[in-house]
C-alpha cells in the first residue's frame, strides 16, 4: 500500500493513493422513495472504507465552511499521519484512525478542485506525496 516517490534525485517522500468510484446513490424499491447514497473510497489496495449518506453531507458541509488555510493545514495534518500509518503498516489498532484522516484528506482534495456538491464527486483518485503535502486529483479512478 506504501509508495515511495523519488524527488530530487534520492529524498524519498511518503505517498498514498485514495481511489473512489464516485459517489453511488441508493437503489430505489419499485413503488418507494430511493433510500440515502453513499460514497466508498479505498485506501491503497488494501482497505475499503465508505461514507454514509447523512455523514458525508455533515463532513461535506464542514469541509466548505473552513477557510482555505484551515483547509490546507487540516489537509497536511491528516495526510502527513495517514502516510505515516500507511508506511509502518496499517493493522487493525489504526483502521479508524486511517479512515477518518484518508476521508478528510478526500473531501478537502474534492472542495479544492472545485466539486460544489458531494453527490456529484466524480470516479477519482486522489494521490498524496509528501514532498508537497497536498493531494493531486486525477479524474478517473
Amino acid at each position: 500500500m506504501r509508495t515511495d516517490l523519488d524527488f530530487d534525485g534520492g529524498a524519498e517522500a511518503p505517498a498514498f493513493t485514495l481511489s473512489c468510484p464516485g459517489y453511488r446513490p441508493g437503489r430505489a424499491r419499485p413503488g418507494a422513495a430511493p433510500p440515502p447514497g453513499r460514497l466508498s473510497f479505498m485506501i491503497g489496495n488494501d482497505v475499503v472504507a465508505e461514507i454514509g449518506h447523512g455523514d458525508l453531507m455533515s463532513s461535506w458541509q464542514a469541509a466548505s465552511a473552513l477557510s482555505a488555510s484551515e483547509a490546507f493545514a487540516m489537509s497536511e495534518t491528516a495526510g502527513k499521519r495517514l502516510a505515516e500509518i500507511v508506511g509502518t503498516g496499517l493493522n487493525a489498532a489504526d483502521l479508524t484512525e486511517a479512515v477518518t484522516d484518508a476521508a478528510v484528506v478526500f473531501l478537502l482534495a474534492m472542495c479544492r478542485f472545485g466539486i460544489k456538491d458531494p453527490k456529484r464527486i466524480p470516479a477519482c483518485t486522489v494521490m498524496w506525496n509528501g514532498q508537497e503535502e497536498r493531494g493531486h486529483v486525477v479524474l478517473g479512478a
